[in-house]
Formats: C-alpha cells, structure tokens, sequence
C-alpha cells in the first residue's frame, strides 16, 4: 500500500506533463494542408520545337514588348535592363525582309496600377510579348504593388502562405485570369517566377483555350533566383530580336542558372514546316 502512495504522484505528474505537452502541441500543429508536396518537374528531356510567330508579330510594323517586375525585387536588378533597353527602343528588327520598330515598356511595383495595367497587356492585341519577372506567391498569381496584390490566376491548389507564422493556406483562385479577355492574334506569354509550369499552365492554358487565343506560354519550372533574372530577361529578348528558335531561347535561359538551376518550358503554338525553315534561315545568314 506505501509503494502505491508513492507510485500515485508520479503517475499524476507524468499525467499532468503530458497534457501540457499535448497542449502545447495542438496549438503549433499545422493544418493536413502542411503535408503539400513541392511541384512536379517532368521536363528534364523537354526539347521545344519550332520557334516564335515571327511573322504574325512583325505583321503591323510594330515589335512591342511590355516587361513587368513584380513586387520585391531587388531594384539593382530591374535598374540592370534601362540601358538595354534604351539602346534597343526605336530600332527596327527585320524578318523576311519586313521592318518592325522595336517598342519596349518597363513596369515596376511602384508603378501606379502595375496589376490593372498587366491585365490591360495581356488584352491589348497590338503587345505582341508580354513578361512577368517577379514572385508566384506560392502559386496565388503575380504579386505587384506589395505580397498581397495578387493578380489571381491559379491552378486551384491550396496554398502555403510562408509569410505568416503559423503559416496560411487558401486556394489559389483564378478570378483576375478569368477576367481577362485574351485577343486572337498570336503574343507570348513568359511567366518568369516560381514553378509557374506546375503553378499557372493549366490555368492560363484553359483560358486562352477559353478564348481561342494562339498564345505561346513560356514558363519555368524551379525556383527563380531574382538577383539574376535581369541576365534571363535580357537573354529571352535578345534572342526574340536576333529571330531564335524556341531551342536556343531554351539553351540560353537554361545556361543562366547563378547557383540555381531551372528550365524554361515551352509547347509552341506554330513550328514551322520545310518550307517556313528554309525561308527563317535564309534570313537570319542574311542578317
């Protein structure tokens, strides 16, 4: 009986101790949702065919290119492209012997209305590439004014918002994507920012579906490293200018890895025939 007098308090303080733990557990543990796997990455062997519409973006005379940088990069990197770009504005890029003025715009998240303008890009049927250098938010959609701006554009995954503590999760509509109204004449669409292949293809795939609009969806399939992706940027815009295939646009943004690899992903609308192939390359010895 003295041994039981003894035993019982321990019981009661082990007890005791483990309810607080539970306790304590049940408050910091994460919803089912924390368990979410890291995207798919199935293109290691992706060799894109083909290459750009050129012709249908030179038709009008016109090359426009619209780059957006989203909220929190870091400004030495979008103040890297201005020289660039400044060179390149006003000059003409020939294809088959059709001039095409060269008109490139720089947005940025201090930009007035950066979000509505991005809608307004991807609606206006004369910009014939559009460009979003800038956060995922976790598969949300690009971020612009700040990490909350979000124009919505998801696959519908639930996502983990690493910038709360505990952390968020919501679904990743696709609202703002579904607002906009895409044109029928061909453009590309680069989406430069986290996983966007597994974040935003099916998504924004549907809707130009939707819309039956020819659009060319340029997406990435790691991590990007925004210190860097100036070099990527310039690198995809040079190589548009000098009238590349989709494979060296591939080869080239793929070598800028800068301690972080990534691969571009590309399922082109149009690849030319013998014919078209010929008459490319006949130009581009020209020039």
């Amino acid at each position: 009986m003295n041994r039981i007098r003894h035993v019982r308090p321990l019981i009661l303080l082990l007890a005791a101790f483990l309810l607080v733990v539970g306790l304590t557990g049940a408050k910091k543990k994460q919803p089912a949702a924390s368990s979410k796997k890291e995207p798919k990455r199935i293109h290691a062997n992706l060799v894109p065919k083909g290459r750009p519409w050129y012709e249908r973006m030179f038709a009008d005379g016109a090359f426009r290119i619209a780059l957006f940088w989203g909220w929190d990069h870091p400004r030495e990197t979008i103040e890297a492209v201005f020289p660039a770009f400044e060179t390149l504005n006003g000059k003409n890029v020939y294809f088959n012997g059709r001039a095409a003025r060269i008109e490139l715009g720089v947005f940025t998240s201090v930009t007035p209305g950066a979000k509505r303008l991005f809608q307004n890009a991807l609606e206006d049927p004369t910009i014939d590439v559009v460009i979003y250098s800038g956060h995922a938010r976790y598969g949300g959609g690009m971020a612009f004014s700040d990490r909350d701006d979000i124009f919505r554009s998801g696959n519908g995954e639930l996502i983990e918002d690493r910038h709360t503590e505990p952390y968020r999760y919501f679904q990743a509509t696709a609202e703002d994507l579904q607002a906009t109204t895409f044109p029928s004449e061909y453009r590309i669409v680069m989406l430069n920012c986290c996983d966007s292949d597994a974040h935003f293809r099916e998504s924004w795939s549907k809707r130009f579906s939707e819309c039956s609009a020819p659009i060319d969806l340029v997406t990435v399939e790691f991590p990007v490293f925004n210190l860097y992706d100036h070099v990527r940027i310039l690198n995809f815009v040079q190589d548009l200018l000098t009238l590349s295939d989709w494979k060296t646009i591939k080869k080239h943004y793929d070598s800028e890895v800068h301690k972080r690899k990534n691969r571009l992903v590309v399922y082109p609308v149009f690849v030319p025939g013998q014919d078209d192939y010929a008459s490319f390359e006949g130009q581009a010895a020209e020039d």
